[in-house]
C-alpha cells in the first residue's frame, strides 16, 4: 500500500514487475502498455488514482 511518503514507496518500487494478465477465453488484450511505479508499488494495473483507465473502460462498456 502506497502511505503518506509516496516518494519512498516509489523509490522502493523501482525494478518491480506487475504481472500479466492473461486467461483463458480472454476476449481482450492490451498490448505494450508499461505499468509506471506507482503501479509496480501497489502490484495492480492503472493503479494511480488519477488513471482514466478503468473509468473509460467502464463507460464504454
Amino acid at each position: 500500500m502506497i502511505r503518506r511518503n509516496r516518494g519512498r514507496d516509489l523509490e522502493a518500487a523501482a525494478g518491480r514487475t506487475v504481472p500479466d494478465l492473461i486467461a483463458p477465453r480472454l476476449d481482450l488484450l492490451f498490448c505494450g502498455i508499461n505499468p509506471g511505479l506507482y503501479s509496480a508499488a501497489t502490484g495492480h494495473h492503472f493503479a494511480r488514482p488519477g488513471n482514466r483507465f478503468w473509468r473509460v473502460l467502464h463507460s464504454a462498456g
